[in-house]
């Protein structure tokens, strides 16, 4: 079966439909004692209704699975609210139940798109629950031109009418104040940021907790803008299919948009807050190749008699998964490139790939304990970076 074809397959109402990226927690390449696929309470309570009765210690539901895009035989799955003071959380477990393998506990599946089905019954508890996860970025463009980009710190909730759709809002978005000339004119993703930064800097906060901070700022202002656009579209109706398809896929590659630059627009802006000015973006290296970054500028690294030990190179990715590999050959010169990323995240075998190629990860201070403890002390925090690279070109 095809991503498509099964996508098709959960598009009606009757399907509550949870996507995400799984993280090392997830997949349990952190060795953490939590066992499962962490879910938000709102969706598991959702699908098991029977998880918020009050009254009991850590109630929990066994219903039956399966892990469809690689074709698993059925499981019996475990759901539970742990509900005590140390801990209030939701878990789907027993994934490693009754199985040889599974991509859910899959260490190297860290990063994958996943996509969760409950079979709703609308007055007792979901009965049951088909799994696809991602095996290629192909499979993920897939879902995503559907849910629109999902990042490691965010997840798309709702029925699988809404999401074949594709025209759902998030009801949880907290709506911001905007220009009032961006309700004739969407913004660009840049001038969003632009926006962001004069009227909500977070200039107090370190680098690593600014920028994410600054990025879930900046998708409630997207959302905001996209609410005041698109919901007097859907409130109206639509006259024909061919009017459906034109907004949806409207709204699908304005999100793709935003997306695709916005991390790298932050980090900009963190740098030269941060006085680390050297720089350049989207240089053109050998090959007509554009590395997001060079330190300390574009006509250092095409001068041959500037020492090769003092260019750097940082790539951004979102996630890392089956993209890593893309930065090695961006920047002859520079042996040793940065990879900056947001994902919760990899196994040590995918970390020990990138070590043996140079590549030096750099993520977030927060999320460094989303990564196996082994290899914690080897990544770089986005503060550690700065300062090093700053002090490289003050000397």
């Amino acid at each position: 079966m095809q991503i498509l074809e099964w996508l098709e397959g959960i598009s009606s109402k009757d399907w509550l439909v949870f996507i995400k990226r799984l993280s090392a927690n997830d997949t349990g390449a952190t060795g953490a004692h939590q066992v499962g696929v962490y879910i938000p309470k709102h969706v598991l309570g959702e699908a098991f209704p029977s998880l918020s009765e009050t009254g009991l210690s850590n109630p929990d539901v066994y219903f039956p699975a399966r892990v469809e895009s690689h074709d698993m035989d059925e499981q019996t799955l475990r759901a539970i609210y742990y509900n005590q003071k140390t801990r209030n959380e939701k878990r789907i477990t027993r994934w490693a139940t009754g199985v040889d393998y599974t991509p859910l506990q899959d260490h190297e599946m860290t990063g994958a798109l996943a996509v969760f089905a409950f079979h709703k019954d609308p007055q007792n508890n979901a009965d049951y629950l088909r799994v696809w996860v991602c095996s290629d970025p192909g499979e993920e463009e897939t879902v995503e031109s559907f849910s629109g980009p999902i990042d490691p710190s965010s997840y798309w909730s709702g029925s699988g009418a809404e999401l074949y759709g594709i025209l759902k809002l998030e009801p949880e978005t907290v709506l911001l104040d905007f220009p009032n000339e961006w309700k004739q004119n969407f913004p660009s993703g840049e001038e969003i940021i632009q926006y962001l930064f004069s009227r909500h800097s977070q200039s107090h906060l370190p680098p690593d907790r600014r920028l994410l901070k600054r990025r879930d700022l900046e998708y409630q202002l997207f959302m905001s803008v996209e609410t005041w656009h698109v919901m007097p579209l859907i409130s109206a109706g639509f006259s024909n299919v061919n009017d459906f398809i034109s907004v949806a896929n409207s709204i699908a590659n304005r999100r793709k948009s935003r997306s695709g630059r916005s991390l790298e627009l932050h980090l900009e802006y963190i740098f030269r807050e941060e006085g680390l000015s050297s720089f350049d973006t989207q240089c053109r290296t050998e090959g007509n190749k554009r590395p997001d970054f060079i330190f300390p500028g574009c006509d250092a690294y095409h001068d041959n008699r500037y020492p090769e030990d003092r260019l750097r190179m940082l790539g951004v990715k979102t996630t890392v998964k089956d993209r890593w590999r893309q930065i090695l050959n961006e920047a002859n010169r520079i042996r040793n490139p940065f990879l900056f990323t947001l994902q919760q995240g990899v196994s040590e075998n995918q970390f020990n790939e990138m070590k043996e190629e140079n590549v030096t990860l750099v993520v977030p201070a927060t999320l460094k304990d989303a990564f196996p403890e082994s290899i914690r002390d080897e990544i770089y925090s986005l503060d550690q970076f700065i300062l090093e690279t700053k002090a490289l070109y003050s000397a």
